[in-house]
C-alpha cells in the first residue's frame, strides 16, 4: 500500500506509471491447444504475483514458486495447488508471466508471453493489477477511464486468442485504514508516507485521516473500473474486494516491508480461494 514507493503488491504501493506500447501480434506455439477441460492456468500482473523478495535465502530474486497464484510451494498452498486437488490434468501447467513494476498496458504483452510458452493454452488467467497505475498526484481521476478502456481491450484480446478462457481478478491487500494501522508501528513507513499529498497517510507521526480517505477513494475508483469491465465479459470474475480485509502482521511481509513473504502469500491465497468462483472450481 505504498503510493510513492517501489513497485509493489500492496494496496498503498501504487505509484509507478505503466509503460504502454502497440498491441503485439499474437504469437503461440503451433503445438499448443485450447481445451475446455481445466488443465492449464496462468497469472499476469505486477510484483504481487511474482513472489519477489519472498525467498529468505535469496531475496534478490523472483521466487515464483511462492506466488499465491501459481506457485508450487506447499507452504503457500496457492490457488494452483488448491485447484490441482480436483483437476490432476493441471499438474505442471502453471504459468507465471507477471512482471515487477508493470501496469494495465503491460497485460497484453504478458499474455503474449504466456501464449508462447503454455501448452495446453490456459483455461484460467488470474490477474493482479492496479497498483502501478495509481498516480497519487491529484490526477488519478483523469486516469480511471483510460485504465478501464485499456483493461477492456486486454480482456477482449485474450478472449479472441483463447476460446472459453476465464478470468479472475484479485483486489489489493489491505484497506488504507488497515494498512496504516500496521505501518504505524514501523518508523520507516511512517516517514515514507508522511506529508500532505493524496496518498500520504501520516502527519507528525500520527495517522492522517484525510490521506486515508483519499487513498481509499482512489483504490475504490480503480477497482470499480475492474468490476465494470469484468461484468461486460461473461467469463470474468472478481474476488469482490475481499483482499481488502487482509490484516498484515510483520511475518506476512518480506524484508522490504512492502512485498509479501511466504506467510503473506499463503494468507493472500487463502483469502482469494474463499472468493474463487464455482464456475471455475467446477470446470471440467
Amino acid at each position: 500500500m505504498r503510493p510513492a514507493a517501489a513497485c509493489t503488491a500492496l494496496l498503498v504501493v501504487l505509484v509507478l506509471a505503466g509503460c504502454g506500447g502497440a498491441e503485439p501480434t499474437t504469437i503461440r506455439s503451433t503445438k499448443a491447444v485450447a481445451t475446455r477441460d481445466l488443465d492449464s492456468i496462468a497469472v499476469i500482473g505486477h510484483s504481487g504475483a511474482t513472489g519477489t523478495l519472498s525467498d529468505p535465502l535469496d531475496p534478490s530474486r523472483d521466487a515464483r514458486e511462492n506466488s499465491w497464484a501459481t506457485g508450487d510451494n506447499t507452504e503457500v498452498d496457492s490457488v494452483y495447488l488448491r485447484l490441482l486437488e480436483d483437476h490432476p490434468a493441471l499438474k505442471g501447467h502453471n504459468y507465471n508471466e507477471a512482471v515487477n513494476g508493470t501496469a494495465v498496458d503491460d497485460l497484453v504483452p504478458q499474455f503474449e508471453s504466456v501464449l508462447a510458452k503454455a501448452n495446453p493454452l490456459p483455461d484460467v488467467i488470474l490477474i493482479q493489477s492496479i497498483d502501478n497505475d495509481m498516480r497519487c498526484d491529484g490526477t488519478d481521476s483523469e486516469n480511471y477511464g483510460p485504465f478501464g478502456k485499456a483493461l477492456d481491450r486486454a480482456l477482449t484480446h485474450m478472449e479472441n486468442a483463447i476460446p472459453d478462457v476465464q478470468f479472475f481478478f484479485v483486489s489489493q491487500w489491505s484497506s488504507a485504514q488497515i494498512w496504516t494501522a500496521w505501518a504505524g508501528h514501523h518508523i520507516e513507513q511512517v516517514r515514507a508516507f508522511s506529508g500532505a499529498g493524496p496518498c500520504q497517510l501520516f502527519h507528525k507521526g500520527k495517522p492522517r485521516k484525510a490521506g486515508i480517505q483519499t487513498m481509499q477513494k482512489i483504490v475504490d475508483s480503480y477497482w470499480a473500473q475492474i468490476v465494470t469491465v469484468c461484468a461486460a465479459h461473461p467469463e470474468c470474475f472478481t474476488d469482490h474486494g475481499v483482499e481488502q480485509r487482509f490484516v498484515p502482521t510483520d511475518q506476512d511481509l518480506a524484508a522490504d516491508l512492502n512485498h509479501l513473504s511466504i506467510a503473506g502469500h499463503r494468507k493472500f491465497a487463502a483469502i482469494a480461494w474463499a472468493a474463487f468462483p464455482d464456475e471455475i472450481k467446477q470446470r471440467r
